[in-house]
């Protein structure tokens, strides 16, 4: 005859057995959590890794950038003077300088994980950043009145917008790039 613990045994689980599975399942799931986590943070570094497209967000920061830089510099009456007494040679020549200057800042530099977007073999953020900083150089001159004030003519107005312009570039540059 068998003893009693042993019937008890046989005509029950083991609980020692299902303790086991029980442990085991538990850590499973704990094991299935851990690798998802895992995942979880591989995509994140690679979203984190991967170049920053140009979107509304990079254009918004490029807008402040440029009113940020281009405000002191209109108020200047300095300003005013060089750009009534530049002549319009010199004003283009800063206007190429300081497209080359973005230029090398966007393409060469390093800073910030920007992807390469061209628009006709031209980098996209150099499009936009120039854009934007010389439409909002030329709108402050007007909204403030500063081409009445200083009584330009359409060649010192173009002058003035440009060498405001320069300063609301590497404000609209380093705004987008410095994250």
């Amino acid at each position: 005859m068998m003893s009693e613990s042993n019937a008890d045994r046989m005509m029950n689980p083991e609980p020692e057995h299902r303790i086991e599975n029980e442990r085991r399942t538990k850590m499973e799931k704990q094991l299935e959590e851990l690798y998802s986590s895992i995942e979880e943070l591989k995509r994140e570094n690679e979203r984190r890794k991967a170049p920053d497209q140009l979107g509304w967000d990079d254009i918004a920061q490029e807008i402040i950038g440029a009113v940020t830089f281009a405000l002191p510099f209109l108020f200047t009456a300095e300003l005013w003077e060089i750009a009534k007494d530049i002549s319009i040679e010199r004003s283009l020549l800063v206007f190429l300088m300081t497209l080359g200057v973005a230029y090398l800042f966007i393409v060469k530099s390093g800073i910030g994980n920007l992807e390469r977007e061209k628009l006709f073999h031209v980098p996209k953020r150099l499009l936009t950043v120039t854009g934007i900083a010389y439409i909002i150089s030329a709108g402050l001159i007007y909204l403030y009145g500063i081409n009445s004030l200083a009584d330009f003519t359409a060649g010192q107005y173009l002058n003035a917008t440009i060498l405001i312009s320069t300063f609301a570039v590497i404000g609209a540059i380093t705004v987008d790039m410095v994250k």
